[in-house]
């Protein structure tokens, strides 16, 4: 009976599953054992000296001080005194997987476009020969969460560990992706970031009415439910992309962690405010070449200041307490990351804050912190050994150990040689100084000018020369070579550690065999300690700037209380305008206008601005621009793409924005160009330069739609013909077939919210596309539509009556003299140039005389812009009306300010100087209708937002910094920083007819 337990307890493991009998001495694990004599830095906040960590099939079991209740029976590791640190956990990576760039989602059952990926499983796709596991080991990374960067809904990632012999896959389907890049999809649509966020979105709500009502299944809105309570990760293309994803979250209440750039401190002082995390690069620019002093002189300031301040980024978000996780991404050598990290350390990033962000803030975000992330018991032991503290040194990695299991990199030296060694080399005497690292020790000969029979350490004075020596020691064999003057050796030998002395053979410059021996006389004392791999620097140069521009602001700008005293005021109202008059301005708003010389009590803490011999008059509003866009201004892809907001795609660092403040511009209506017969949705934006994206937007403004007509919708001019309508005719069935779509949908909704119909209970899927056409069959949204020929705005103005509603404002409109009398009974307004005419087939017939005789007929006419370079200069394209056509000055002037107002919707609160109206206003040099006019100071809310005084200063102050940088950029060269070519970036504007993400060039087609 005895024997059968035993042979029970042989035969049987702890869990129970039967094992094959042990011949002979059983072995232990290869993933059990402890690892002594070893600095633990177990987390962020917890350090432990002289350790040991215990682990027992491949799971750490204790952490603890080494003799204290060590688990018995296990095998013992010396760490000879290395620092272990929590294997780095790789958040954005695309490792590991397989190029191959075939499309998924052809599938029966995923979604209408190819760009949404959502059903895609990195699983299927590893190829772990891919993996460049070494070098990741270098880093620090034990773990992997890989994915395919491709499309906007991009799918789950896999998480791979990096194993020993080979890598494997540790967990599936943890996390999704998304981006604002369609990818190698086939799928024209979209072209646009615009577009991007409209199909988003309606896939977003596809989801919401697939899980409610959807009957038959969809690969793609089933996997994006499935993400819905799992972690996402979004990828951002541009700094201002985190507040795309903040709408994103507050319209979907989704939560999804920000892929940044590198760039957030130029955002300043709001992550509290935008709640979210993040995971940042710290793969720095590298700096320009400046061979050529002229192209050098060419890279922009924001380019310059990029350089400088990126490894700023770190400690500027530590230090606003967003939580962050870091990204190898960019790097493809281990030496490159952790010169990175250790400049980033040097500006003021902590140690404890850079372990966070390699190890528990990527595994918190994974929802995977109870089994990685740090050194503690039951979490996997997934750890580094380094020769030294890896953040503070330039470490060697030494082993590394991935669910226990254990790889061999480098060793630790037996024995610490380093010191003060008599050495004799066949009879002649020298002194041997060993000092540096002990893993990585240097070495010094000193001859002797004296030989005595007793040498010792205080002969210092008796050496006449100091020759470097090559040294390397491995185990106990050290080899040391060396040339003095004619002479030079080549030694091998062992060491005695006991006694600390070297014996061994080499050779001489002849080639002979010499014997050599050395003895130390004094051991290495490192009374500084190791030297670090970093120093703190603590210049105070972070200025930054909003936005990050030649012309940004020191700080953000503020409404303040200003007073501009008497300058001649052109009210724009039935006052006229008032001579020596007084604005006050407070709070965003006009507060006074005081006549003449009139006494007035002035706001304490305000600024008094001279308008003395100056003209004062409301801003300029811009009714048609396509500035301040980026990645886009047509979705033209599709036939109708009224699911497309241009307030999506706001560019706050436009320069544009700021050059048209310097001429007046203040407000504009940001549209969608005109490759398509219905297009996106306008924004109506305040020039806000220095601000966020979303600050642009004018609350609770009007909504607006760009419509157009003529040559660029039905592709005249394309060279290659592939999308319906290409005939004036089909543009028309265009219109009644999408608002017949739209009453249809409106219909369908009404009934299914009514329930009186059992059979149309089912509302249909919310369509982004049909609300906005619904809205403007209701007259919720307004229509500005692209036009130039008399019978094509003949035939929308018939379309419009058989749907009950009016066209708003045609813009353009050059032939817009000919149909003036049924204008004035149709439209609000007509938008017009001042005197483009011939430069394409549609516009022959145009006049310059067509602002006037529109006006002549009683329509409200606003003169445009659509070109960047036309708006900085609206106040002479106004002008040119009293040349043309016999307007008054006070006529032109409404043109391009009270009538886009009043077009725009918007003239109750902008357009004129009225108390109680946006302080939106511009001090001129003189009467602004002249060409010698220029501003002086533009309000926008009652910010300064343009100043010719400063701005000249700005002009002085951004070279100064630009010299400066450009000296610091070339001292880290001659450093041996590797350098770029600086290559200029083409610049150009958006027009009605750009198409793709990049701006045209040279362009006058409107």
């Amino acid at each position: 009976m005895r024997s059968l337990f035993v042979f029970l307890l042989i035969t049987f493991s702890v869990n129970g599953q039967i094992e094959k009998p042990i011949d002979g001495v059983k072995k232990p694990l290869s993933n059990s054992f402890i690892l002594t004599n070893v600095t633990i830095l177990a987390s962020p906040n917890t350090t432990i000296q002289n350790g040991a960590i215990a682990v027992e099939n491949g799971k750490i079991t204790a952490v603890l001080k080494n003799g204290i209740s060590l688990p018995k029976g296990l095998p013992i590791i010396d760490g000879k005194k290395g620092v272990v640190v929590p294997s780095f956990i790789e958040l954005n990576t695309s490792a590991g997987l397989s190029t191959d760039n075939k499309i998924e989602n052809n599938l029966e059952g995923s979604y209408w476009n190819n760009a949404i990926r959502s059903a895609f499983n990195a699983l299927n796709w590893v190829d772990l020969t891919k993996t460049k596991t070494e070098e990741y080991h270098k880093m620090g990374f034990g773990t992997l969460f890989t994915h395919r960067n491709d499309g906007i809904a991009q799918g789950y990632g896999t998480l791979l560990q990096l194993g020993i012999t080979e890598d494997f896959i540790y967990k599936d389907k943890l996390a999704s992706f998304y981006s604002f890049r369609k990818g190698s999809s086939p799928d024209e649509y979209p072209s646009s970031l615009a577009g991007v966020i409209a199909l988003l979105r309606q896939v977003f709500y596809d989801t919401k009415w697939h899980v409610q009502y959807g009957k038959s299944t969809n690969y793609s809105l089933d996997a994006l439910n499935d993400q819905s309570t799992k972690p996402s990760f979004f990828q951002l293309s541009d700094k201002y992309d985190v507040f795309r994803v903040k709408n994103l979250m507050q319209e979907f209440n989704r939560k999804f962690i920000v892929v940044g750039n590198g760039e957030e401190q130029f955002l300043g002082k709001i992550w509290d405010t935008l709640n979210t995390q993040l995971v940042i690069p710290i793969n720095f620019p590298t700096p320009y070449e400046m061979t050529d002093p002229f192209l050098a002189h060419e890279i922009p300031y924001s380019e310059l200041k990029k350089w400088e301040m990126a490894p700023r980024n770190p400690s500027f978000l530590m230090n606003q307490n967003q939580s962050f996780a870091i990204t190898a991404a960019g790097h493809e050598k281990a030496s490159d990351f952790w010169k990175h990290i250790h400049l980033a350390l040097s500006y003021g990033w902590t140690e404890a804050d850079a372990l966070r962000a390699l190890t528990i803030t990527p595994a918190t975000l994974l929802n995977m912190q109870t089994e990685i992330g740090s050194i503690e018991a039951s979490k996997w032991a997934n750890f580094t050994l380094y020769s030294k503290n890896p953040f503070l040194f330039d470490a060697k990695v030494l082993e590394v150990f991935s669910k226990g299991q254990r790889k061999i990199y480098d060793e630790m030296p037996e024995t610490d040689i380093r010191g003060t060694y008599s050495l004799n080399i066949d009879g002649v005497k020298y002194w041997l100084d060993i000092k540096g690292e002990i893993d990585k020790p240097s070495a010094d000969i000193r001859t002797i000018k004296i030989k005595t029979d007793t040498i010792t350490v205080e002969n210092n004075t008796d050496t006449v020369a100091k020759i470097k020596a090559s040294i390397t020691h491995h185990y106990n064999d050290v080899s040391l070579a060396f040339r003095y003057g004619k002479n030079s050796f080549s030694l091998k030998g062992e060491v005695n550690p006991r006694v600390m002395i070297f014996e061994g053979e080499g050779t001489n410059q002849e080639g002979k065999w010499i014997k050599w021996s050395a003895l130390c006389n004094k051991r290495f004392e490192d009374k500084d300690g190791a030297k670090t791999a970093w120093t703190k620097i603590t210049d105070t140069l972070t200025q930054i700037q909003f936005p990050n521009s030649g012309f940004g602001f020191k700080e953000m700008p503020r409404a303040q209380t200003i007073i501009i005293e008497d300058a001649t005021i052109w009210t724009n109202e039935d006052a006229g305008i008032i001579q020596e008059g007084t604005v006050i301005v407070e709070n965003g708003k006009i507060k006074a206008i005081h006549k003449g010389a009139s006494s007035y009590t002035k706001p304490a803490n305000a600024i008094t601005i001279n308008g003395k011999g100056k003209v004062l008059t409301s801003g300029i509003i811009d009714e048609h621009s396509h500035i301040a866009l980026t990645r886009g201004v047509n979705e033209g892809t599709q036939s109708v793409t009224c699911e497309v907001r241009m307030g999506d795609a706001i560019n706050p660092e436009d320069i544009d924005i700021y050059r048209q403040l310097a001429g007046g511009v203040t407000a504009a209506q940001l549209l969608h160009g005109s490759a398509n017969p219905i297009g996106g949705q306008s924004a109506l934006v305040k020039l806000k330069w220095g601000h966020y994206p979303n600050e642009y937007l004018i609350k609770n403004a009007p909504k607006f739609v760009k419509f157009a007509l003529g040559e660029n919708v039905k592709q005249s001019n394309w060279g290659v013909h592939n999308r319906f309508p290409q005939t004036r005719m089909g543009v028309e069935q265009i219109f009644i077939d999408a608002f017949s779509r739209a009453v249809e949908y409106d219909k369908q909704k009404s009934a299914a919210n009514s329930g009186k119909d059992k059979k149309m209970s089912t509302p249909p899927p919310f369509n982004l596309e049909l609300e906005a056409l619904s809205e403007i069959v209701r007259g919720e949204r307004k229509i500005t539509c692209h036009s130039y020929v008399q019978s094509e705005i003949n035939m929308l103005m018939h379309v419009a009556d058989s749907f009950g509603f009016k066209v708003n404002t045609f813009t353009h409109i050059l032939e817009g003299y000919k149909v003036a009398d049924k204008l004035a009974k149709h439209v609000l307004g007509a938008s017009t140039f001042a005197d483009w005419w011939a430069y394409k087939f549609e516009v022959m017939e145009a006049i310059p005389y067509n602002a006037a005789l529109m006006t002549n007929m009683g329509i409200p006419v606003a003169i445009n812009s659509d070109d960047a370079e036309m708006g900085r200069r609206l106040n002479q394209e106004a002008a040119k009306t009293i040349k043309y056509g016999g307007m008054t000055e006070d006529q032109a002037w409404k043109m391009v300010t009270l009538n886009p107002a009043k077009m725009l919707h918007l003239d109750n609160r902008m357009g004129s100087i009225k108390v109680g109206k946006d302080a939106d206003l511009v001090l001129w040099t003189n009467n602004p209708l002249s060409i010698t006019a220029k501003p002086i100071y533009t309000l926008v809310d009652g910010e300064i937002l343009y100043d010719a005084q400063q701005e000249f200063l700005q002009v002085q102050f951004i070279n100064k910094e630009k010299a400066r940088i450009l000296m610091k950029m070339q001292e880290n060269v001659k450093k041996g920083e590797s350098t770029k070519p600086f290559l200029p970036k083409k610049t150009g504007h958006f027009h009605c007819n750009t198409l793709g993400e990049d701006k045209s060039f040279g362009t006058n087609e409107h």
